[in-house]
């Protein structure tokens, strides 16, 4: 039960129950106490004349007791405890094999096919097999059972590498008849470290329909006061018959082909990746099967619908912290995978945390530049310039790529600004690709307008005595590896003032707005999931630096944001509120007596959400499996559970030898504003000199 991880599938409600598993064996002892209240009164003996269901051989309790030996606190759990077997005795031991005590003759399985048949059975486990072909009387009877929807688990034999080419025996060679294909799974055994079987038949040319159960070491047949310790095909092969009326059982929508098809679907890799001659599909595996197959479409009240995948491809901006995880169930639903089962789903879990990290707390990559300078008429001037990260550098940004903006790509970062002033005024316009931050930092609602990570930026200043005038603007794409570029996906404007009031003081003002398609405050869900929550912002800041004494400078900042958004399913019914702020001191610690040149010391908010109120309308988990969709309004807060506080301390030193040597270490309070977040430490170092 470990090995296959069949908990998975009981911890989700499946016990087989109510689902009926013919077993055409040796018969089946009806006082075996493992399997009390499991035997259908149905089990017969179709051998003509003997009417004896309980056979002297212990083979079919033993097999049956894998399906569905009881959960009654003692032996050992079928895979399916609460379902019945039929048990269906075709054994004889008129054999030709002096060797074998027991044999089936091809008669006596027609028989048994056919009372499986009548029996409205759903699943059948046929352990035993032979080097021949059954002949065209057992064909039809096996035609006649998979039209009736029927579907078979076989054992593969244990003549391993013995038989030509390690194929599995008959009747299990018929999973790949085009006639019984897609109804039938050939079953090999492998041992507790999903290793083959050396005794067990492979693959072979029974490989697209063949998986591998456990079948060594198996305990099965329990008393009370002791089991039997088997080894066999004949044993695996019942795991999967019990493993298909799970999956029938739990999704009553299911056909028997489908079931089929999940299993060789989600089987464990093992062997060459695919299917291979050995292993065939792979191992069983009860966790895979209980998962959706294909992505998972969930319905809205709206009529549209949103397709979930496995794979985690939305990213919330770290403003919102774990507001997400915090939902506390607002965003549970209800969706369909590609076979149409009805899974529960948390929306809320297709959103991953924004990436831990900040460029702040990264060294600078070394970069190449070259500049160009023309003179131009009444002293203006027009200028080119252009830069890219050192390639092989151990500090390029983009080997930091996963920690900052995951969907960009490693290619080497690269810009070109062009300028052009005269008098009072510049403009100047700036193009970047492959993550190149923009150079247009105005010293007001920086952070703000780096939410839009642009790769193309506008800005044009008239200076008006102390005051200067600034009006900038950014449009930026995003591309994940793997996945199409989102092109003009988030932009920026942004209107600004810079006015030094004296000598060593400015005071800086700031508004603008984002433009954020993919989601709010640098969030990113690819426009065509479904996950997208386009998002409008509105945002102001304040700050300046300010000299308080000819050797001490103050440095602040605050701003706030306004944010909407509606996307396919969520949207915001209280607009949300954000707020960042930034307060340092400066000094020139030399006249301290510090053997240092600078000392600064800071202390900082990062932007939070503070308010807001997210909103969606959604299916509630139905009664009954087949009951229509009732919808709900679900609401759940944008603030996260913790408040994000940095605070560092760094210094500047002059060395003899005319460089200089920076250090800075760092103290983060609520990482990514979660509360339960540990206390982070950051020690940065960097040695430079000009020359």
């Amino acid at each position: 039960m470990a090995n296959i991880r069949a908990i998975n599938a009981w911890s989700e409600g499946a016990t087989g129950a109510g689902i009926n598993v013919a077993v055409i064996d040796s018969g089946i002892h009806f006082a075996q106490p493992d399997m009390a209240g499991r035997i259908s009164g149905a089990s017969t003996d179709v051998v003509p004349g003997r009417l004896t269901p309980d056979g002297p051989d212990d083979h079919g309790t033993l097999v049956s007791g894998v399906i569905a030996a009881g959960f009654n606190g003692f032996g050992t759990i079928g895979v399916a405890y609460e379902s019945t077997i039929v048990s269906i005795r075709a054994d004889t031991s008129d054999c030709s094999d002096p060797d074998d005590d027991v044999c089936f003759k091809s008669s006596d399985l027609v028989r048994a096919i056919d009372y499986a048949i009548a029996a409205n059975v759903k699943v059948v486990n046929m352990s035993l097999g032979g080097d021949t072909s059954m002949g065209a009387a057992f064909e039809a009877a096996l035609l006649r059972a998979v039209n009736a929807g029927i579907v078979f688990a076989i054992s593969a034999g244990n003549e391993g590498e013995e038989t030509t080419g390690g194929n599995p025996e008959w009747p299990g060679r018929y999973a790949v008849d085009p006639r019984f294909a897609g109804a039938i799974i050939v079953v090999g055994a492998h041992n507790s470290a999903d290793v083959m079987a050396a005794f067990s038949n492979r693959a072979g040319v029974a490989a697209t329909s063949y998986l591998s159960g456990p079948g060594v070491d198996v305990i099965t047949g329990c008393d009370g006061t002791s089991c039997y310790r088997v080894n066999g095909t004949s044993f695996s092969s019942p795991a999967v018959a019990g493993a298909l009326a799970l999956l029938l059982q739990a999704f009553p929508n299911l056909t028997g082909r489908q079931a089929v098809q999940i299993l060789l679907t989600t089987a464990r890799e093992a062997g060459a990746p695919g299917t291979d001659s050995i292993y065939g599909r792979g191992l069983l595996d009860l966790v895979k099967a209980f998962e959706p197959v294909g992505p998972t479409q969930v319905s809205m009240a709206s009529g549209q619908g949103v397709s979930v995948t496995r794979d985690r491809f939305a990213y919330t901006g770290g403003a919102l912290g774990d507001a997400f995880r915090n939902a506390q169930g607002g965003l549970q639903t209800v969706g369909r995978d590609d076979f149409n089962r009805l899974f529960r789903v948390d929306l809320a879990g297709s959103y991953g945390m924004a990436p831990r990290g900040a460029a702040n707390m990264l060294p600078l990559a070394p970069r190449r530049q070259a500049h160009l300078s023309v003179a131009g008429p009444l002293g203006s001037t027009l200028s080119l310039t252009t830069g890219a990260a050192v390639e092989d550098s151990p500090w390029d940004l983009a080997e930091s790529t996963n920690v900052i903006t995951p969907w960009l790509d490693e290619r080497r970062r690269e810009d070109m600004m062009l300028e052009f002033s005269a008098g009072r005024g510049a403009v100047a316009f700036w193009q970047g690709r492959n993550g190149a931050r923009s150079p247009f930092e105005l010293g007001a609602g920086d952070n703000f307008a780096a939410l839009a990570q642009v790769d193309r930026a506008w800005l044009g200043a008239v200076k008006m005595g102390a005051v200067t005038l600034t009006a900038d603007a950014g449009v930026g794409d995003r591309a994940m590896p793997f996945q199409a570029r989102e092109e003009d996906v988030s932009s920026y404007a942004r209107f600004a003032a810079d006015w030094r009031t004296s000598p060593g003081s400015r005071l800086r003002f700031a508004v603008g707005g984002l433009d954020e398609k993919m989601g709010p405050l640098g969030s990113y869900a690819p426009l065509d999931s479904g996950f997208a929550l386009p998002s409008t912002t509105t945002f102001g800041s304040v700050g300046g630096e300010f000299a308080l004494r000819s050797n001490l400078f103050l440095n602040a900042e605050i701003g706030w944001a306004r944010t909407d958004l509606a996307g396919r399913f969520l949207s915001l019914s209280e607009t949300a509120v954000s707020s960042s702020w930034a307060l340092g001191l400066t000094t020139f610690c030399k006249q301290l007596g510090f053997a240092c040149e600078t000392l600064n010391w800071s202390i900082s908010q990062p932007l939070r959400t503070e308010s807001g109120v997210f909103s969606a309308y959604l299916a509630d988990s139905p009664a009954g499996y087949f009951d229509d969709l009732t919808f709900s309004e679900r609401t759940f807060s944008a603030t996260p559970s913790g408040r994000q506080i940095d605070m560092s301390l760094g210094s500047v030193h002059r060395l003899g030898d005319g460089s200089a040597l920076s250090l800075r270490g760092m103290v983060t309070r609520d990482d990514q504003n979660v509360r339960a977040a540990p206390t982070t430490f950051t020690l940065m170092g960097s040695w430079g000199r000009t020359f």
